[in-house]
């Protein structure tokens, strides 16, 4: 959990407004796909928990992990304080601990276990990024007080500024930046970006922009406090958003699926717009157009963005890509910086291995690991080993696949699929791959 006096030091060296401050100190671990940087980020997250003090834990207190309420009780006999800990053995986060009034963690009531692929809000949760980047950005390369050098810039004030998450885009006014792709968006590709304000903020469009600098299609995606998913430029077009008031504030991060006409869009787990018939359009440029509402009244602070992602691709037929080539390639299994903990956002990855493997009864698979070359090569070794053991093991405990029919290897850095000299080709490097046996 980030800390306040943590984000308040950090941005008082780097330049964001005091005002703000407060605004950051409320900001939660982001998806930080963009890097590994296990080493750094760990140091970071046990600093933090050192600044604040984020439970009193005395040195004789009683670790027990998320759910074990044997540990607890015993615990509790003993006269102990219980601290509930993640699989590293690291404190939860203070709202998934059972706290006292005093405000230490203590035993009574077994916290709630972190959210896991394919049980509760992420029961439902089907998109499944595209395996092949068109582009990625998070900002970590950019200078303090710049704006971001791989986006195109049209109109507005928007800077990168730096909490204690790492780098974010801040845009303080009504403005509009690009995405510039290699090539025109194909038939089906995925959108992703993660947002933050607090309270009422900018609402925002995102489109691809058609040659005359105007959307390609009659169709945009709107992130409103209101109501977030599909709107239409002209009347009588299709449209469809889902009032999602809990969008209003907090860090979210935000999905879009395309596959031809049909478009979904998510926030967080849920799903805030289907429509099978929309029409987006197609280039290479896609707008992030952010509309100022201060005029009216409603504007709280400025709005921060982060972790914006393009690929091509999307949901596919996995056996028959199997089948072909041998082997299916994965970004869709995503786990914990620095970490073997699976993200709940992998639930349709999944699932869909899984489904591939109970109608092909004769099918068996090596599940590989892979890492781009950031930091040491022991450390990515380790690593990929560790998340692919990860996912063969979920498959066989949770799925009820045959252990026999899955193998696990981790390939570390010794085989990357694209230049590491680049964002996307880092990126493209963290994946996993299933290989047929």
């Amino acid at each position: 959990m980030k800390t306040p006096l943590l984000f308040l030091l950090a941005l008082l060296l780097f330049g964001v407004q005091p005002a703000e401050a407060q605004i950051f100190g409320r900001i939660k671990d982001a998806a930080k796909r963009g890097a590994e940087r296990a080493a750094e980020r760990e140091t970071a997250r046990r600093a933090d928990r050192a600044v604040t003090g984020l439970f009193d834990i005395a040195d004789d207190a009683v670790r027990c992990a998320a759910g074990d309420d044997a540990c607890a009780r015993q615990a509790e006999a003993d006269g102990k304080q219980v601290v509930y800990v993640d699989a590293d053995g690291e404190p939860l986060p203070v709202e998934q601990q059972h706290v006292s009034s005093g405000g230490t963690a203590t035993a009574g009531a077994a916290a709630p276990a972190p959210a896991t692929p394919g049980q509760g809000v992420w029961a439902n949760y089907d998109f499944i990024p595209g395996h092949r980047l068109l582009f990625t950005d998070d900002f970590e390369s950019d200078h303090v007080g710049d704006f971001p050098r791989r986006l195109e810039f049209k109109n507005g004030t928007m800077e990168t500024v730096e909490g204690a998450t790492g780098r974010v885009l801040r845009v303080k006014t009504a403005g509009a930046f690009d995405v510039v792709l290699p090539e025109a968006l194909p038939e089906r590709f995925t959108i992703e970006f993660d947002t933050y304000s607090e309270g009422i903020y900018n609402d925002f469009q995102v489109y691809v922009v058609g040659s005359d600098d105007r959307p390609a299609g009659t169709n945009y995606v709107v992130v409103d406090r209101n109501g977030t998913g599909v709107g239409a430029f002209q009347r009588g077009g299709v449209e469809a958003a889902l009032d999602n008031r809990r969008f209003t504030e907090g860090f979210h991060p935000v999905r879009i699926s395309v596959d031809g006409s049909y478009v979904k869009v998510y926030v967080s787990e849920e799903r805030v717009a289907n429509i099978p018939n929309a029409d987006l359009g197609r280039s290479n440029r896609i707008r992030f157009d952010l509309i100022d509402v201060r005029e009216r009244g409603q504007h709280d602070g400025p709005l921060f963005l982060d972790n914006i992602r393009v690929a091509a691709g999307g949901r596919e037929m996995m056996y028959d890509r199997l089948m072909a080539d041998g082997r299916f390639v994965t970004q869709g299994v995503l786990f914990d910086t620095g970490s073997a903990t699976i993200k709940p956002e992998s639930t349709p990855t999944l699932k869909e291995i899984a489904r591939t493997l109970q109608q092909h009864g004769d099918l068996r698979l090596r599940i590989e690991g892979h890492t781009d070359n950031t930091g040491s090569a022991d450390a990515n070794q380790q690593l990929s080993e560790r998340r692919a053991a990860a996912v063969r093991d979920y498959l066989v405990q949770h799925e009820g696949i045959d252990a026999s029919r899955l193998e696990s290897a981790g390939m570390g850095q010794t085989a990357p699929a694209a230049d590491n000299g680049t964002p996307e080709g880092r990126q493209t490097n963290r994946r996993v791959e299933l290989v047929v046996l």
